[in-house]
């Protein structure tokens, strides 16, 4: 029918409205992917962080690490509530809304950043993230149903069963790392192999109390992430702006974890950081805001669950740098796990 045949009391959708197209799968692809991206940068600021992970450095040095990677989470986001102030836009909730979240951000890095930082020292990146993730996605699954009633589909699930058996097959070199006999060949041979950067960890030393810590803080961090990711996701999907949310948690990591490292540790040792210490938490921080930006973004349309195995895919990343950069053994069991993440990716529901 020509243009001119029309009734002029059609509606006017008739003539103007486009073809309609399927909205909820593109958004949900585009969150997937944009959990995929922050997945890809946290993975970046953990090497960056486990390069800057000291066996001498003493829980202080952890702290200072933790706190100063924080700077520039919360200089974008003190950017960000400039910018929308400027604009006329709301920065921050109501006090009684406020609260809980900062609250949330101080457990996130007293309980969250601060051990995972230490669990770097202790048993490095190839295990320390995997096992972090273990307690994300259960703590995460679980509170976020009792706390936003997020339902898990089936496939979902299942993804999760096959996350947290990948979980199991990466964390099993742990035990297989410290449990073999070591023979002056073996440690000949080892410190030929060794790169000349790598920092040893406690899976580098006979068997002892120093692996058992180290899972222990692992486990702390994932527990602290999966609860507090709730909490972001709760934040983000309500009258919370994402830049707010950015500037709690960043602010409690700054604000708190370096005043509290200077009273651990002396000034001459922290005037002491290299340039290149001092870029390598640039690198940190830096990625850890963009992964941040990022995934807050994505929880605003993605389900707790399936934002946490989506992160999850840091377990591969962090596996492969840990070889290829810090000289961290990876043996078939921590393949068959890489496998496993990758299928528990694949697995997952995109409706």
């Amino acid at each position: 029918m020509s243009q001119s045949d029309e009734s002029p009391l059609a509606p006017p959708q008739s003539a103007t409205a486009p073809t309609p197209a399927p909205a909820a799968l593109p958004v949900t692809g585009r969150m997937m992917l944009l959990g995929l991206f922050a997945a890809a940068a946290y993975s970046i600021a953990n090497m960056a962080l486990r390069q800057l992970a000291r066996t001498d450095g003493g829980t202080g040095w952890d702290m200072w690490v933790a706190g100063t990677k924080a700077f520039p989470t919360f200089f974008i986001a003190v950017t960000l509530i400039t910018w929308r102030r400027f604009h006329g836009l709301h920065s921050f909730a109501e006090w009684s809304f406020v609260w809980p979240i900062a609250v949330a951000a101080i457990f996130n890095q007293l309980g969250g950043n601060l051990p995972f930082q230490m669990s770097l020292r202790v048993i490095g990146l190839a295990v320390s993230v995997p096992i972090c993730f273990a307690s994300i996605i259960c703590s995460g699954a679980v509170v976020g149903r009792i706390v936003l009633g997020d339902q898990v589909s089936v496939r979902s699930a299942i993804s999760m069963g096959l996350m947290v058996a990948a979980i199991v097959f990466l964390s099993s070199g742990a035990s297989s790392r410290t449990s073999a006999p070591v023979t002056p060949a073996d440690i000949t041979d080892e410190i030929a192999q060794v790169e000349p950067n790598a920092q040893p960890t406690a899976l580098d030393l006979p068997a002892g109390p120093g692996v058992a810590i180290g899972v222990l803080l692992s486990i702390i961090s994932g527990l602290c992430y999966g609860i507090t990711g709730v909490y972001i996701r709760k934040a983000v999907r309500s009258q919370m702006p994402v830049a707010a949310t950015l500037f709690l948690f960043s602010a409690a990591g700054f604000l708190i974890l370096v005043p509290g490292s200077l009273l651990l540790l002396p000034l001459s040792e922290i005037s002491s950081t290299s340039p290149e210490d001092w870029a390598t938490i640039a690198i940190a921080g830096t990625f850890n805001a963009i992964g941040f930006f990022a995934i807050t973004h994505a929880m605003r349309f993605l389900t707790i669950s399936r934002a946490n195995v989506i992160n999850a895919s840091q377990n591969a990343m962090c596996a492969l740098g840990a070889v290829t950069l810090f000289g961290e053994q990876l043996s078939w069991t921590a393949t068959a796990g890489i496998c496993l993440t990758i299928a528990g990716l694949l697995t997952l529901d995109r409706r």
